[in-house]
């Protein structure tokens, strides 16, 4: 069963360990993450900020995830996980289909999720937020602060919904 955890992002990998050694090695993690370069420097985003998915099939019983509650780096797990299994299982195999080989989401994956508007999150346009106007086979044409910019669709830009 997937679960959903929102952690301290700096104890990530504190966080997995712990709840491995707490369910024995048996916990699959699911984070969707971005590769880029900003300036000469490579970076790694994940998609979802501290938001991360968690899959062992003992979550269906509340008692495992109760213990699990205090591990550290933990904010808290996310509540009615179990009538969103469809929905989170749906999303994880969306992103499935846009990842490159190394599993980091490709461009493909923002083209079809952001429909009106959207925040960069890479180039020189990062953290502003845009409005499309159009979005057709080569380019994505938008509107940011009153001007009307075109943006090549292979451009290496990224951007989230807004």
């Amino acid at each position: 069963m997937w679960i959903v955890a929102k952690i301290k992002s700096k104890e990530s990998l504190f966080f997995k360990q712990q709840l491995k050694e707490k369910l024995k090695n048996e916990v699959k993690f699911y984070e969707p993450k971005v590769f880029y370069k900003t300036k000469n420097i490579q970076k790694i985003k994940n998609i979802l900020g501290s938001y991360i998915f968690c899959f062992n099939k003992k979550f269906s019983n509340q008692s495992y995830l109760n213990g699990a509650r205090y591990i550290k780096g933990l904010k808290y797990f996310l509540v009615d996980y179990k009538n969103s299994q469809n929905d989170i299982l749906k999303f994880i195999n969306f992103c499935k289909d846009y990842e490159d080989k190394n599993g980091f989401l490709v461009e493909g994956f923002f083209k079809n999720i952001v429909h009106k508007k959207g925040k960069f999150i890479n180039g020189p346009l990062a953290n502003l937020v845009f409005e499309i106007l159009e979005n057709n086979k080569n380019n994505l044409v938008i509107n940011i602060r009153q001007k009307k910019i075109q943006i090549k669709k292979n451009s290496g830009i990224f951007y989230l919904p807004a």
